[in-house]
């Protein structure tokens, strides 16, 4: 393997963070910290950090309360790589793209496709009323979150379009991706 070209590689992407593997509480906190001194370096806008970092969080929060563990024999990877997300966040010149992966039970992709489908219906200055609304709802998941996140970082980008992807692995495990653009000129 050509290491040096894999670097390039990544530095030319402007790659900010990368990772791949099982989350912990102190892994996403240490992620969190990470970002935010990088962020110190690449973005003057204050107003852009603030969101950036919002998003950044949500999305990271997102997956670890969210990762489901499923049957590893089935899809033929290690438990480990079961219960692990990929986390790719990159720095372009008109926006920051942040983008998330991990398997979910197959069951599930069409809640999770119908909310996003919804939030993508809207137009920007409805999601307040929608993050409203699922506010004082106050119905909880079986994880214990009120479902505001997909809302809050629709908000946070501006409306931008929730870009994702459901890839069946197998009748019962399907990989889930998210993909989060903030443009860089808020």
């Amino acid at each position: 393997m050509d290491y040096l070209r894999s670097y390039k590689n990544i530095y030319d992407q402007n790659i900010i963070l990368m990772y791949k593997g099982e989350l912990t509480f102190d892994l996403v906190t240490s992620m969190i910290a990470t970002l935010e001194e990088r962020l110190e370096e690449l973005e003057e806008n204050r107003k852009v950090k603030k969101k950036f970092y919002n998003v950044a969080t949500e999305c990271i929060q997102n997956l670890y309360y969210h990762l489901d563990e499923v049957n590893a024999d089935e899809i033929r990877i290690s438990s480990y790589d079961s219960r692990s997300a990929l986390i790719l966040i990159a720095a372009r010149k008109r926006f920051y793209s942040l983008q998330t992966g991990n398997y979910i039970p197959t069951e599930r992709t069409a809640e999770i496709q119908q909310r996003l489908d919804d939030i993508n219906a809207v137009e920007p200055e409805e999601l307040r009323t929608l993050y409203k609304k699922a506010l004082n709802e106050q119905e909880f998941s079986d994880k214990g979150t009120g479902g505001l996140g997909f809302i809050d970082i629709a908000r946070k980008t501006g409306g931008q379009k929730l870009r994702y992807k459901f890839q069946p692995v197998t009748d019962n495990v399907s990989y889930f991706t998210l993909q989060v653009r903030l443009p860089r000129d808020v």
